[in-house]
């Protein structure tokens, strides 16, 4: 019998493991699948020293290092950011990388018109001190915006406790701030992009982008918005069963 590789899961902001549950049934068909919370989020406090870039990646490689076997890294959105980062620091136990709605560079810059503009995480992070509870309900129907699907498969956020303060401020922080473009190069293990040609977070440029900068990279480009694996559960797992199961 064929084995099962195990697969890690990272949400986005705001949001924790759960937003993956009605995925899961379809996923653990083929994989071993872990879930894990970011800092602030769900049931993972936020740090006391606060939440820092370097220092989660950082705990991210050894929480890789503790799962039985190597493993395929699905990040989503700000988890997919983490992913991506850590991915190419090298020197890991992975057999593959998935991007979910992740961009290189969330803002956009100069030389660069793939991104959202930087007033819009400002107007969050000024936002987020007036309501927080809002802004997450906001955020989340822009995520679904012109995507019915996701919307009927979106868990009852509601019923979630609030992310950190802390946390949520110094992940708005890490995508107005990081920019992994010159660091992107090939990775030594099949690399598969998954993104929604409605998205209105991430755009598809950025995808396109990606794929352009990883060589042999895989880019699925779904009728979707920013949350393929609710909107298109089905495809997303067979496209992830093309690319590290054939």
């Amino acid at each position: 019998m064929r084995q099962r590789p195990h697969l890690v899961l990272l949400h986005g902001w705001g949001m924790e493991r759960r937003v993956f549950s009605p995925w899961l049934p379809m996923l653990e068909q083929d994989f071993h699948v872990h879930s894990w919370e970011l800092p602030g989020h769900g049931e993972r406090p936020c740090p006391a020293a606060g939440w820092q870039w370097e220092t989660e990646l950082d705990d991210l490689r050894e929480r890789l290092a503790a799962v039985p076997a190597a493993s395929i890294l699905l990040g989503w959105s700000l988890g997919g950011l983490l992913a991506l980062a850590l991915a190419l620091r090298g020197d890991l136990r992975l057999t593959g990388l998935v991007l979910v709605a992740t961009s290189p560079c969330f803002v956009e810059r100069p030389d660069w018109s793939a991104g959202i503009a930087a007033q819009t995480l400002d107007d969050f992070a000024r936002e987020l001190t007036r309501d927080a509870q809002g802004l997450r309900r906001r955020f989340f129907a822009l995520q679904t915006l012109g995507d019915p699907a996701a919307r009927a498969r979106m868990p009852q956020i509601d019923d979630w406790p609030l992310p950190d303060r802390d946390c949520l401020q110094a992940g708005l922080e890490f995508l107005r701030d990081i920019d992994l473009r010159p660091s992107l190069h090939a990775l030594p293990y099949p690399v598969l992009l998954l993104q929604g040609d409605a998205d209105r977070i991430v755009l598809p440029a950025a995808a396109e982008a990606l794929q352009q900068a990883l060589p042999g990279s895989v880019l699925r480009l779904l009728h979707c918005g920013h949350a393929p694996f609710l909107s298109q559960p089905a495809a997303c797992s067979q496209a992830l069963r093309e690319v590290f199961l054939a």
